[in-house]
């Protein structure tokens, strides 16, 4: 019995690590298109478009990839989620933007497929463990996200462009995962004590002034994220850094600055207040990511740290907004994760690739700089909408006062 019991305890966790390598793999196959793009010399205009609606449509489908995975269909969803991102490495081998389009939406909707049903599995699983769970997760994709275009340069240059390695690692961990689910019924159970939130519950959040200033916040903060990996190798490019900055190194940092970020920004919402939190975040990443375009030209060991500050306050912004909406309307704590997370995806992946990609063709020189220096206007958009929020204070009864 104790030797099924520890077999048993050893296969669950070969699943749990065959799935955050998933998100690692996945993340990885998101961050391939800022780069090629700039590689392959696209217009940034239609890059941009490409982004936007490739990100829409991905980021869109997990309402339905959602719903497929509390049906049943988890396992399925996420072995097809990364089977589809994969499509990525076909972008160097595509002979029309129409094929660049169609590569890169299938990519994101399996994002889409993938994110939901997976987040759902670490939740579950294991329930006791859930948060522990949810870090590691975590830190797989922002990882992937990282060095998606370490990986893509050095399988590019090392191939001569032939890019279509790379989806071995992941049909051999497809592959891993059909023959470790088998036993673990439990990974598919989907508790539905509470019944699953419409659209009208979503689009009821709008009426509500904190939630739609918190929201506002959010799709101001995650377009500036987007809207920064997709223009940066052009940026850097403009600034005069060497390829190796500019197709790799500074992405890396940029990403890595938000994944050490996660824990620290964890601990200093428990200890002051998200809101207070959140406007010293958002004056700092103003602050560094005006230091980049004006400065930036002048040595990597400026641009490089302050590119690892920047990613530290745009890519925490996001969990903390959630911990805070949740915290503000705790009898639907789903409905409003989904409110702040999805919702503002959805828009944000498309506005902030979209509209930097745009505005670039309004300019002749320093094109991708100029645009985003116009795009750091969010900043301000981003730090009222936050001052909008109110200040909380807990009861004695632990139940949340709203002051204004």
């Amino acid at each position: 019995m104790m030797q099924n019991t520890l077999k048993g305890s050893k296969n669950l966790m070969s699943l749990i690590l065959l799935v955050c390598f998933g998100h690692f793999f996945v993340d990885v196959m998101l961050g391939i298109w800022p780069v090629y793009k700039s590689l392959a010399q696209i217009d940034l205009a239609q890059a941009g478009l490409i982004a936007a609606g490739g990100a829409f449509i991905g980021e869109g489908s997990q309402l339905f990839f959602g719903s497929m995975s509390d049906k049943g269909y988890r396992h399925v969803c996420i072995m097809l989620g990364i089977f589809l991102a994969a499509a990525a490495v076909f972008l160097s081998s595509a002979t029309s933007l129409v094929l660049l389009f169609i590569f890169f939406m299938i990519t994101c909707i399996g994002s889409g497929c993938f994110h939901p049903s997976a987040a759902s599995l670490m939740n579950t699983i294991v329930p006791s463990k859930r948060n522990i769970l949810m870090a590691i997760f975590a830190s797989g994709g922002s990882l992937g996200l990282a060095c998606s275009q370490l990986i893509f340069m050095k399988t590019y240059t090392g191939t001569g462009g032939q890019t279509i390695w790379l989806v071995l690692p992941i049909l051999l961990l497809i592959v891993a995962l059909f023959f470790f689910w088998p036993g673990h019924e439990n990974s598919g159970k989907i508790y539905q004590e509470n019944p699953k939130p419409k659209i009208k519950e979503y689009l009821s959040f709008f009426k509500h002034p904190v939630l739609r200033s918190l929201y506002i916040s959010q799709v101001a903060n995650q377009s500036l994220y987007w809207g920064m990996i997709f223009i940066l190798p052009d940026a850097l490019k403009t600034l005069g850094h060497p390829d190796w900055i500019c197709f790799g190194m500074g992405h890396f940092c940029f990403v890595l600055g938000g994944a050490l970020m996660m824990i620290p920004g964890g601990l200093l919402a428990d200890r002051y207040s998200p809101r207070a939190l959140m406007l010293v975040l958002g004056f700092l990443g103003m602050i560094c990511f005006y230091v980049i375009l004006l400065f930036g030209a002048y040595s990597m060991w400026l641009i490089l740290p302050t590119l690892v500050i920047l990613g530290s306050c745009l890519a925490i912004m996001n969990p903390i907004a959630v911990s805070f909406g949740v915290k503000l309307m705790p009898q639907s704590p789903g409905a409003v994760s989904a409110f702040l997370m999805g919702l503002v995806w959805c828009v944000s992946e498309a506005l902030g690739p979209g509209g930097v990609g745009v505005m670039s063709k309004l300019f002749t020189d320093y094109a991708p700089v100029k645009a985003l220096a116009i795009l750091g206007t969010l900043f301000i958009i981003q730090i009222y909408n936050t001052i909008l929020l109110p200040k909380e204070e807990i009861s004695k009864e632990n139940s949340l006062e709203l002051e204004y």
